[in-house]
């Protein structure tokens, strides 16, 4: 204690090694110790501690070097005597003195937050603008919405925490003030208990503090404590600092996405993590009744996202223009549509055309064939069969005519020779040169009947 009175420096506790003899030394009773490390010929020291010294003395011979630290230091290497007894002679180590004061020991933690808030699109595109559809026809068309997360925006960027400070010494410190800063130069609000707060032996006192920023990008905090020693006027300073690191934003706004259409229902709810995504489904188009002019209808439908937290709504639509011929001319569709819209499928729904076919419809038998409608449809002419070429076709011209489509003359003659060749033959034959040929002519005329290039012109399928 002498000796660190005798260098004039402030100190609140002392401890001499002496003899010098390597090893770790307590200094108190609060866990504060030092290691020493001398060299082989005892003329320097090392050490480091886990206590902050404000001066080392070494001493050898007659005299002593006073190694002073400011800020006060844990540990120094190369710490000697004055030479003695000449210049450049350095006399071996006959004690060491540590000299600290005491402090308070502060720490702290940084938690950020911000908020992101998702800003959302939807764009719904369907298979069909514009479709031409016979009396009571239904007509699927496909859709695809596709959900988006346009853009994102953060803010509300802040950081805060919690100061801790503990008084691990035997002195009574009182805090005067706590101020916090977060680089560079923003000052944070700080609360603490009632200042000044008189602080002993074994104590501890915390403080919150936060602070608004314009940006996540990363920062230093730092927390400074000034305070004295109780009864003294002389200010003693202890700092903390804490990394203000941003991670993933701590308030999602609208991080989701609910998504519907006014004609099919709920499609299905879309996270931010799952954007962007895309719904499929079909709608069928119809039926409609024909007018005495061409009818025009606009199917519109629309899909809609709502956002999880502000209910905002964002909608896009799909129109489809149908045009509905006049009765008195109707459209035709192809032996294709015809086969696939029976009782038996795949296609739906059914066409009630069939109904029209006897009183049996597609299970009606089709004249000598031995097969019915639906069958002689679904049998390929094998060989270029020329009954089955014809068979084909005629049906689906039949049935276009019993739908309503209009039928120019030359298709009244197709369809007027063709029931008398199937009144007549089976799908065996015989088949002459002439009567094949006539067969496959009228076969083309009537397909091109219902494809639409002849007569009031195709439906859509």
């Amino acid at each position: 204690m002498e000796e660190c009175s005798q260098a004039g420096i402030p100190f609140d506790g002392a401890y001499k090694i002496d003899p010098p003899l390597n090893g770790t030394y307590s200094l108190d009773s609060y866990g504060n110790t030092v290691t020493v490390s001398f060299s082989g010929d005892g003329r320097f020291v090392d050490w480091s501690a886990n206590i902050a010294m404000s001066a080392v003395i070494v001493k050898g011979g007659p005299g002593a070097n006073i190694y002073l630290y400011d800020p006060p230091a844990t540990s120094g290497s190369g710490l000697r005597a004055p030479d003695h007894p000449n210049s450049g002679q350095i006399p071996a180590i006959s004690h060491v003195t540590f000299c600290w004061e005491y402090r308070l020991a502060a720490e702290k933690d940084a938690r950020t937050t911000y908020t992101r808030q998702y800003y959302w699109e939807i764009q719904k595109t369907g298979s069909h603008n514009e479709i031409t559809l016979s009396e009571g026809q239904v007509f699927p068309v496909s859709y695809t919405v596709r959900v988006a997360v346009s853009r994102f925006e953060e803010r509300d960027f802040a950081v805060s925490g919690t100061i801790t400070i503990r008084n691990n010494t035997p002195i009574t410190f009182v805090v005067q003030s706590v101020s916090d800063v977060i680089s560079p130069e923003i000052a944070a609000s700080v609360s603490c208990e009632a200042l000044p707060f008189t602080l002993a032996p074994g104590g501890t006192m915390s403080c919150s503090y936060s602070a608004n920023l314009l940006d996540k990008v990363g920062r230093t905090n730092t927390a400074t404590v000034n305070y004295v020693r109780q009864g003294e006027e002389r200010v003693r300073t202890a700092t903390a600092t804490a990394p203000v690191a941003f991670g993933e934003p701590t308030n999602v706004v609208d991080g989701s996405v609910q998504v519907s259409d006014d004609r099919y229902g709920n499609l299905g709810t879309v996270t931010f993590a799952e954007a962007p995504q895309t719904f499929s489904y079909t709608l069928d188009v119809g039926p409609y009744r024909c007018q005495p002019q061409d009818a025009y209808y606009a199917f519109t439908n629309t899909a809609t996202l709502t956002t999880s937290t502000t209910n905002t709504s964002v909608s896009s639509s799909w129109t489809v223009n149908v045009r509905v011929p006049a009765c008195a001319l109707g459209c035709t569709l192809t032996q294709g549509y015809w086969k696939t819209h029976t009782k038996y499928g795949p296609a739906k729904p059914r066409d009630e055309t069939w109904d029209r076919i006897a009183n049996a419809g597609e299970d009606t038998l089709f004249y000598r064939s031995g097969q019915t409608y639906y069958q002689v449809l679904w049998t390929p002419p094998s060989g270029g069969n020329p009954y089955y070429q014809l068979a084909h076709q005629f049906i689906a011209a039949t049935l276009n005519k019993l739908n309503g489509a209009a039928t120019p003359s030359e298709v009244e003659v197709a369809l007027a020779w063709a029931n008398e060749y199937f009144s007549t033959y089976t799908p065996s034959g015989p088949f002459s040169r002439n009567l094949t040929n006539q067969a496959r002519q009228y076969a083309d005329l009537l397909a091109r009947y219902n494809e639409g290039y002849i007569g009031p012109g195709h439906c859509s399928e």
